[in-house]
């Protein structure tokens, strides 16, 4: 399983996954600030069963906290 980087914007160690704007979706969210991610949709049809769509989405919605923007390289300062 994939761990989830530090918080981009406080540097809190703490993310969780929970459901998000309903029971389809997934979020990561910062314990500490309340940063997220995208929300990762669900799969609630078809094979398989709860635990394993859960485990699956879980994992995505960590890939996607983890997608971090390239930062622009700044010129220095003489």
């Amino acid at each position: 399983m994939t761990e989830p980087l530090p918080c981009p914007f406080c540097g809190y160690v703490g993310v969780n996954v929970h459901e998000a704007s309903n029971f389809r979706w997934r979020v990561a969210e910062c314990d500490q600030c309340g940063a997220t991610c995208g929300e990762i949709r669900i799969q609630t049809m078809g094979e398989g069963t709860k635990e394993e769509w859960e485990a699956v989405a879980k994992e995505d919605a960590i890939k996607e906290w983890n997608t971090r923007a390239k930062p622009i390289p700044q010129p220095e300062t003489p």
